[in-house]
Order: structure tokens, then sequence, then C-alpha cells
């Protein structure tokens, strides 16, 4: 059994953008959210999504994987490929974003997304997906 040193999450955030300012190696967090309205079920979700992580506690090496869940079933309906994260100063905290690709939406609820550390999660962020009503998807 591979048991992960105590790792902090500090930041976990979903937002429109997320983006490396490449002057001052300073992220940039542009719309977080919590909610997506959707018009029609199924449907997927083709806008671009960052994903901003900020761990502390955090030396040696792992495999970072964020999963798109459907909270009502269980279904992981989106997984991003591995990326590989490593340091040597536990110190010093390691933040990195990712894009996640669409995100297919079977129905109105709650989905989450869970940030796993080789294979265990160490975080979620939920989103609300509601349907827009007539009069909303009009305006």
């Amino acid at each position: 059994m591979n048991l992960l040193p105590r790792i902090d999450l500090l930041a976990f955030l979903v937002a429109d953008h997320v983006y490396c300012d490449q002057g001052s190696n300073k992220y940039v967090i542009a719309g977080t959210f919590h909610q997506l309205n959707v018009s029609a079920f199924p449907s997927v979700f083709h806008k671009t999504i960052g994903v901003f992580v900020k761990l502390a506690n955090f030396s040696g090496s792992a495999a970072v994987t964020i999963v798109f869940e459907d909270q009502f079933t269980g279904d992981a309906l989106m997984r991003t490929q591995s990326l590989m994260i490593s340091s040597t100063d536990p110190e010093c905290p390691i933040e990195f974003a990712l894009e996640v690709p669409p995100l297919p939406l079977p129905r109105p609820g709650r989905y989450v997304f869970k940030l796993l550390v080789d294979g265990a999660v160490i975080g979620t962020s939920a989103i609300d997906v509601r349907s827009l009503s007539a009069t909303e998807r009009g305006r």
C-alpha cells in the first residue's frame, strides 16, 4: 500500500480561464464559478475550463489527475492525463494550472471535480448544473 505523506491543499479552483503570466510568474485566475447553466440535456460543455491547484508540504514526485464525476451516480465522466509534479523543498508550495477537456453533462444536478495525487483524492470542488428556463434561453 502506497501511503502519501501529508499534503496540504491550499487551493483547488475552477475558473473560466487560468494562466501563468510569463513576466511575473504569477497565476491569473479569471471567472471562478460553482454553477453552470445548460439549455438542454444531455449536453457537453465545450467552453474551456481551467483548474488552479496549490499544494503545500509536498516533497518527492507524484502523478496528479483531475476527475469529473456525476455526484448522483458516481460515474467518472472526464479524466485528465496524469501530470507529474516534483519538489525537493516541502516549505515551498507547488502551484499549477490545467485546462480540462469538454465536460459531458448527462443531466442537471451536482457534479464534482476530484483532485487525485498518486490515485488518492486530496480535494474536491463541486459544480451545480442547472437547466435554463425557456425565458432565460430567449435573453
